[in-house]
């Protein structure tokens, strides 16, 4: 028998006994909700959509009056819609919520909040894989963060805490205790620039954190050496307590310095002629000074780890002299000086250049007025490769701290590099290497004036560093620096003594 039709103000649709039954659509007294969907036995059962007036809507299963089993639901007030399973009314079972600021959760739902296993994915793009009670982050959970840091742990109420691991995209890595969302309690970090902490932390930081380098060993931070000689320096992390820290991995510089003097003024505040125009020439493409404890600048001076080679000899040195030299003497017909001893140093040869208002025929050595323009400095030529410039040492190799302290072994000062800024300063504009200038006066026979350029042969004091007062610097060169900060620099006296020359054995005289 077919279903009748009943046709009122409140319900349109099958019925079958009476009752509504079939499909039928169905108008509430409080004119806010309508149905329209399948009946059974004068109730709601099957498939179905209930309209409300505000424009949400609920479209999916229905079973005895209720919302059950499968469905669709809209809010029109917020723009949120869920996909999932429905129990008496409530959204409860598996789901998939769209969040209208574009957030999205799929997972376990109970009574309309999300609670068991689920993945949220946030608007900053943070997705969170884990356990949920409440709509919050509860148990055991993985966070990948939108800069691809990975937290694997547990969480309470939204927040990491209880044991978990941070990976970081740069490498870094910690593994230890959290609390309200911060490293707190026992854990350990591997840095990405090296550094390793194994310890206590505190609000996200370690309990014990070193402030500054200290040199120890060394009375007043001061150290006496001699030429050519290698020394040891040792560096420990301290606390602003100056107890030791044991860092590890932590990395560390040593470079040197020298006393920076500014080029002399004159009276009216200018620079000196003859050293301006050089100091102007460099000031752009040399670093600048760098300020020590001690009231004074500093310019880089080299270091180096590498064990020096074996001095030359002083007949090693004479050897080397250039021959243009001797040839220069012998033409300019200077008288020869005296034969000096095996402990003194070579002689000085003296090689005249003509000056402003000589008689340049005159001149046995043969050299033009040209000469006059560059300052009389004679083309010195040696042997092949004689020009070339010694390349400089390679630098002391950064160390790492072990427990804390660090310890160079074999540190060198070397001899100074060509044009070094301090020493030039002190000495004046250098001339060509080994030459230095000297006037002689015209004698009373009316012979002319002349401008002498004095060579004086290599020494063994040019292959060491000069002797004085230097600078060591220290400095934290961890990269990045470990929990942005970087520790205090060291920085070490070095005063150094000129070396004792060897006395010099004298030949015994055999029997006549």
């Amino acid at each position: 028998m077919a279903a009748e039709v009943e046709r009122r103000d409140q319900y349109l649709g099958e019925t079958k006994k009476q009752l509504r039954d079939g499909f039928g659509v169905y108008n509430y007294s409080n004119k806010f909700f309508r149905y329209e969907g399948e009946w059974k036995s004068g109730r709601k059962h099957g498939h179905g959509k209930l309209l409300m007036a505000d424009g949400s809507y609920y479209e999916g299963q229905f079973e005895n009056g209720e919302i059950q089993g499968h469905g669709f639901r809209y809010w029109s007030s917020s723009g949120n819609t869920y996909t999932g399973q429905f129990h008496q009314g409530e959204l409860h079972g598996q789901g998939v919520m769209n969040y209208r600021d574009g957030s999205i959760y799929e997972g376990e739902w109970w009574r309309n909040k999300r609670q068991g296993f689920g993945k949220y994915t946030d608007t900053t793009g943070c997705v969170y894989e884990g356990y949920f009670h409440e709509h919050k982050k509860h148990g055991e959970g993985t966070a990948t963060y939108r800069n691809g840091d990975e937290y694997v742990g547990d969480w309470v109420m939204d927040k990491r805490q209880g044991h978990g691991q941070m990976k970081c995209i740069n490498g870094t890595l910690y593994d230890g205790s959290w609390l309200n969302d911060t490293y707190n309690g026992q854990g350990n970090m591997f840095h990405c620039s090296g550094f390793f902490y194994d310890g206590l932390w505190t609000n996200g930081e370690p309990s014990i954190q070193a402030t500054k380098l200290v040199v120890i060993g060394l009375q007043d931070n001061y150290v006496e050496i001699t030429q050519g000689e290698t020394f040891r320096l040792e560096v420990e992390t301290k606390n602003e307590d100056g107890d030791g820290v044991e860092d590890q991995g932590r990395e560390l510089q040593i470079t040197a310095g020298f006393k920076w003097q500014a080029p002399k003024e004159t009276k009216d505040g200018a620079a000196s002629k003859e050293s301006s125009t050089l100091f102007d020439a460099i000031e752009d493409m040399e670093e600048k000074p760098i300020p020590t404890p001690f009231g004074y600048e500093i310019v880089r001076y080299p270091l180096t780890d590498q064990q020096p080679m074996e001095e030359p000899k002083e007949s090693d040195l004479l050897l080397a002299v250039p021959k243009s030299y001797t040839n220069l003497s012998e033409e300019g017909g200077q008288e020869s000086s005296e034969q000096e001893t095996e402990e003194s140093k070579p002689a000085d040869i003296e090689i005249p250049v003509p000056v402003e208002g000589a008689d340049v025929a005159a001149d046995p050595t043969g050299a033009d007025s040209a000469d006059e323009a560059t300052g009389g400095a004679p083309e010195v030529e040696g042997e092949e490769g004689q020009g070339e410039s010694t390349p400089p040492p390679p630098p002391v190799t950064n160390l790492r701290t072990d427990v804390g302290r660090a310890v160079w072994e074999t540190l060198y000062l070397p001899a100074p590099p060509p044009m070094y800024r301090p020493f030039s300063t002190i000495d004046g504009v250098p001339e060509a290497p080994g030459v230095k200038r000297s006037k002689s006066k015209a004698g009373k026979d009316g012979g002319r004036s002349s401008s002498s350029v004095k060579s004086s042969t290599p020494s063994l004091s040019d292959s060491l560093v000069r002797p004085g007062e230097y600078v060591l610097m220290i400095h934290d060169v961890t990269n990045p620096p470990f929990m942005d900060r970087t520790l205090e620099p060291a920085f070490v006296l070095v005063k150094v003594k000129k070396k004792k020359k060897a006395p010099t054995k004298t030949k015994e005289k055999g029997p006549n």
